[in-house]
């Protein structure tokens, strides 16, 4: 089985999940070949784990790139691919125009939101193209999203593989030491990580910091881009704690960050999973977010607490809470990496796709 897999782009933090599969599944003996923008991280750590690892810095300058599908379509000569593998749309777009020079070759892309849309004409040259034999959505959530834009025998192309993790990739990081900048080592820290947009909600988690019912001292630490939006720094002005919310921005070492904090809140309106919420259970923290949709699915009653959607008062009591039990705030982190260990584990993400692609090739 040869097998393309297209990569998105981003630094290691970001893509750790879709390399560690691609690795995986190299390790189970399939012929892959990877390509994408590859990051100098992410190219250092696939030679660290694999040094015959076969990957190529092509992808697509523009939407619709014609030096990139014949990129695309040599390489499917070349290495006598079976199946391609898509992780973004963005090369779905001219990759899924390449392979029409090439029909007998399986397709499979990776879906993780709930912004598919059947009425959504640019959705019919990626996600939605007939060309695609399989779209694979990262939780029951995004997978049930996915079905209802599907239409006849076409609902069978949905297929649930959890986005596995493993704390593995964890077990050098360094907690940050907060004292840098300001945070007294007994405090409690709460961080919220994101691309800061309106469906991120980060207003109710700012606007939890007037709610809060504990003696202890409690830091909010906010990570991500758009974390100095007007709004928000106006409601950060206006919080009783004001002094102890912290805004940082864009960060390089946000698992430093995550495994130096006690708590991690994600106040989103709408999530197919959760990238930030599968990395603070894996290094071992408790997790308290919204009923935001495929996330819920990550934790349990014993590794976390869902609070409804704008209820920022809801937000502030769960963060009480954890505050001042700080042996309950250590449980349930302990128990939210076991559950990453048994449920959602990238051996177990590894295994379900070499088996839809075995089921593919095998039709």
């Amino acid at each position: 089985m040869n097998v393309l897999f297209v990569l998105g782009g981003g630094n290691l933090n970001a893509q750790i999940a879709q390399v560690a599969l691609f690795l995986g599944l190299k390790k189970k003996g399939i012929s892959i070949f990877l390509i994408g923008p590859i990051a100098n991280d992410v190219r250092d750590y696939i030679l660290s784990q694999d040094e015959n690892a076969t990957f190529l810095n092509i992808f697509p300058k523009k939407k619709i790139d014609k030096d990139y599908q014949q990129q695309f379509s040599e390489l499917i000569t070349k290495y006598t691919i079976d199946l391609v593998h898509f992780i973004t749309g963005k090369a779905a777009r001219s990759g899924l125009i390449a392979l029409r020079k090439h029909p007998k070759v399986k397709t499979v892309i990776y879906f993780g939101s709930v912004s598919l849309h059947w009425y959504d004409p640019s959705s019919y040259l990626t996600y939605l193209n007939p060309r695609i034999d399989a779209i694979i959505g990262n939780s029951n959530f995004v997978y049930n999203h996915v079905k209802k834009q599907l239409f006849g025998k076409h609902k069978q192309k949905a297929i649930r593989i959890f986005k596995g993790y493993s704390s593995e990739w964890f077990s050098d990081v360094k907690p940050f030491d907060y004292k840098q900048i300001g945070i007294p080592k007994d405090a409690i820290i709460v961080c919220s990580i994101g691309n800061h947009r309106k469906v991120k909600g980060t207003k109710y988690f700012l606007e939890s910091s007037n709610y809060l019912e504990s003696d202890q001292e409690i830091h909010y630490v906010l990570i991500g881009e758009n974390t100095d939006a007007e709004h928000l720094s106006k409601i950060k002005l206006n919080s009783r704690i004001a002094n102890r919310i912290h805004v940082l921005g864009k960060r390089n070492d946000v698992p430093d960050l995550l495994a130096g904090c006690d708590m991690y809140v994600q106040t989103s309106l709408s999530e197919g999973f959760g990238r930030a919420i599968s990395e603070a259970m894996s290094i071992g923290k408790p997790v308290i977010m919204t009923n935001a949709g495929g996330c819920t699915e990550l934790i349990d009653e014993n590794s976390g607490i869902v609070v409804p959607l704008k209820d920022s008062k809801g937000i502030g009591k769960a963060i009480s809470k954890l505050a001042n039990s700080r042996e309950l705030c250590s449980k349930m982190g302990i128990n939210a990496k076991e559950r990453i260990l048994n449920v959602y584990s990238i051996e177990r993400t590894v295994n379900e796709t070499l088996s839809l692609y075995q089921k593919l090739l095998d039709e």
